[in-house]
């Protein structure tokens, strides 16, 4: 996976699917376990257009949680999610795409750390 510079300039639900997993899979294993909600901003009318988005396969094993009020969507990998992300592989491939992916999507969603 190759680092990717500059900003996704097009909205696509399904990528934005696909960062919030591989995101979420990647803090798991950075937080070594001991998180288990994961926050992300993103805007009301983004997050209608994401989940209007018939193909939701990437959300499958985590539970969404979204704040409307606030912009801020809560994220709850399921044991089933937690267990594929468990091999060296797929951990690597969350990782990487974490370290090269961060920003990618910031004008539509952001990954929020924890304090």
């Amino acid at each position: 996976m190759e680092k990717v510079d500059g900003e996704l300039e097009v909205f696509s639900s399904i990528l934005m699917q696909e960062y919030i997993r591989l995101m979420t899979a990647a803090a798991y294993h950075q937080s070594e376990g001991q998180q288990s909600t994961f926050v992300f901003d993103i805007a009301p009318s983004d997050y209608e257009k994401m989940r209007a988005e018939p193909l939701q396969t990437a959300l499958l094993g985590l539970t969404l949680e979204y704040d409307a009020a606030n912009s801020r969507l809560n994220v709850t990998p399921e044991a089933e999610f937690i267990e594929q992300y468990q091999n060296a592989i797929m951990k690597d491939v969350a990782e990487k795409y974490f370290t090269n992916y961060a920003h990618r999507y910031d004008k539509f969603i952001r990954f929020v750390p924890a304090p």
